[in-house]
């Protein structure tokens, strides 16, 4: 396996619990994982009223930078359904607002999901060096890819993830 996805459902050790979780075992998954170099992306479903604060998503994406500012954080769009009707949807704004907190802690990949085309630049993947769009998408479509082995095809800054 070279790489996993890890669902960070919230950063309070209270609502985790509710979950039937440990925060703390999830944090230490996180950083063990990058430790052992395997490649991480962290999932985190934003839901109004439960993981939304701004403090605490705040906190979220510092404990992510302080790993690594190169593991990308992928911030998805609660929509009621099913079982769970409430509360209401998360909105394209919010979840901006989100993506812009995980940028400002110093985080380079930070993509607003499952709201294609309304939630602008997020959904994109940037070169940090010369600020080149490397992977459009519109949702979970790839429209294009700008890059060469894995760097960007401008600058040929390198782009961390897993290509094939």
């Amino acid at each position: 396996m070279d790489f996993y996805k890890v669902d960070l459902k919230g950063f309070s050790q209270e609502e985790y619990r509710k979950l039937g979780g440990r925060l703390t075992t999830v944090k230490d998954t996180i950083r063990q994982l990058h430790q052992l170099g395997f490649w991480l992306e962290i999932v985190t479903l934003v839901i109004p009223g439960f993981n939304d604060s701004e403090g605490e998503l705040r906190a979220m994406a510092e404990f992510l930078a302080s790993i690594s500012p190169d593991i990308p954080w992928h911030v998805t769009a609660f929509h009621k359904n099913y079982r769970m009707l409430e509360p209401d949807n998360t909105t394209a704004r919010s979840l901006i607002r989100v993506a812009e907190i995980g940028k400002e802690s110093g985080l380079r990949y930070v993509y607003a999901g499952n709201l294609p085309g309304r939630v602008g630049p997020y959904e994109h993947t940037f070169c940090p060096g010369c600020g080149t769009a490397v992977v459009k998408r519109l949702g979970y479509q790839i429209l294009e890819i700008s890059l060469t082995q894995g760097a960007c095809s401008i600058c040929k800054t390198n782009i961390p993830g897993v290509w094939t």
